[in-house]
């Protein structure tokens, strides 16, 4: 393994962290580490490559952060799969990084199997195992990255899960590769939430809350490319507790900004949504979606057997997206160029939408987007 670790202008202020064993109600996680180093690191490996892992622990990065990630994450001849991960932050872990991020992937062997499971070993962001020790908010675990975001993956771009969040305030580029067996996502959240060219922090997003759309004087440029997911992990090992929703949301302002991807939401899809789980989409200014599923479509558990009990599952059959804000006026719309043979579907659209029809021309004549609450104007054009 060939490990390199660049402290470019380090300077460790304290370096105390203490985790006690959990005993009685009454036990407290007490951080006391706080540490400001700006990084360059690369990792080169034969099988496991994780840049930065950490467990309950504080970190500001004020010059930013560079990482370079190349490991291989199937052993053919072991059948063993290997995590290449750039960063790995789990039990509560807060990490700030200021002045930009960059995470670099490379991938000899992705493990690209028909495993529901399989996106857990690669991403370039992960962030989990929030309130492992208390249940308490302060010890979700956290990732905020202030500037730009550069993530070219081989697998996840970020991946948000139990009681953890992740706010990248832009401007965001998330480059995925679609995989033939293996689903993958752009940003993908399970009990956690994601913000993308937002500085709402995702720790506060709710049902409610990310409905609303606040004053916003410039938009960060997003361009991502790769899916959407949120999912309901509800079962297996380490279920989720569902206690709260799953959120994404993402700001797409601007003229040079475009997403191509889809959207599952295995709460829409099944119809059971306590927590009004799911994906807030501004595209204004003239940005554009081209509506496309990318790779390979998830497997999961107990699809089947919920299909065959209510007529509805998990699989993905549309893009489902709570809300969509479009531009203010007709000239500021944002650009949606339907290019799926699964509709959008759309809970409440905000502002003036354009959709460019491009589906195949076997299309039946339903129509390429559907819109629940429409409070806005959406124009369909061939």
């Amino acid at each position: 393994m060939n490990y390199k670790r660049n402290v470019l202008a380090g300077l460790v202020i304290a370096c105390l962290s203490a985790v006690p064993v959990v005993r009685g109600a009454t036990a407290e996680v007490d951080f006391q580490q706080v540490v400001t180093q700006p990084e360059h690191i690369e990792v080169n490996t034969a099988g496991r490559a994780v840049a930065m892992r950490k467990y309950h622990e504080v970190l500001n990065y004020p010059e930013g952060v560079h990482i370079k990630v190349n490991g291989v994450g199937y052993d053919t001849v072991q059948q063993k799969h290997h995590n290449v991960t750039g960063i790995y932050a789990l039990d509560g872990t807060n990490v700030t990084v200021y002045k930009g991020l960059q995470i670099d992937m490379k991938n000899a062997k992705p493990y690209d199997q028909a495993d529901e499971l399989a996106h857990y070993y690669m991403s370039g962001i992960y962030a989990g195992f929030g309130r492992k020790q208390i249940d308490d908010p302060k010890y979700d675990t956290k990732i905020v990255v202030h500037g730009p975001t550069v993530i070219h993956a081989i697998g996840n771009g970020v991946q948000a899960n139990k009681d953890s969040y992740i706010t990248l305030d832009g401007p965001v580029k998330i480059e995925t590769v679609p995989f033939e067996q293996a689903d993958v996502y752009a940003a993908i959240v399970e009990e956690g939430s994601i913000g993308i060219g937002t500085s709402r922090l995702a720790d506060t997003y709710t049902g409610t809350t990310i409905s609303s759309v606040g004053q916003v004087d410039q938009y960060p440029t997003v361009q991502v490319t790769g899916n959407l997911g949120v999912l309901n992990k509800n079962y297996g090992l380490n279920p989720n507790p569902g206690r709260h929703g799953s959120y994404i949301v993402m700001n797409l302002g601007t003229k040079d900004s475009v997403w191509t991807g889809a959207a599952l939401n295995e709460f829409a899809e099944s119809g059971d949504n306590p927590h009004q789980s799911g994906i807030s989409l501004v595209l204004k200014n003239n940005a554009t979606w081209h509506h496309q599923w990318m790779g390979a479509k998830r497997h999961r558990t107990g699809h089947e057997e919920l299909l065959l009990a209510t007529g509805k599952g998990y699989a993905f059959t549309g893009s489902h997206i709570q809300n969509l804000i479009g531009g203010d006026t007709p000239e500021t719309a944002g650009i949606i160029y339907q290019e799926d043979v699964y509709p959008i579907v759309v809970d409440v659209l905000k502002g003036y939408i354009k959709v460019v029809d491009r589906r195949p021309a076997t299309m039946d004549g339903s129509a390429p987007i559907h819109v629940r609450s429409k409070e806005g104007m959406l124009t369909i054009l061939k």
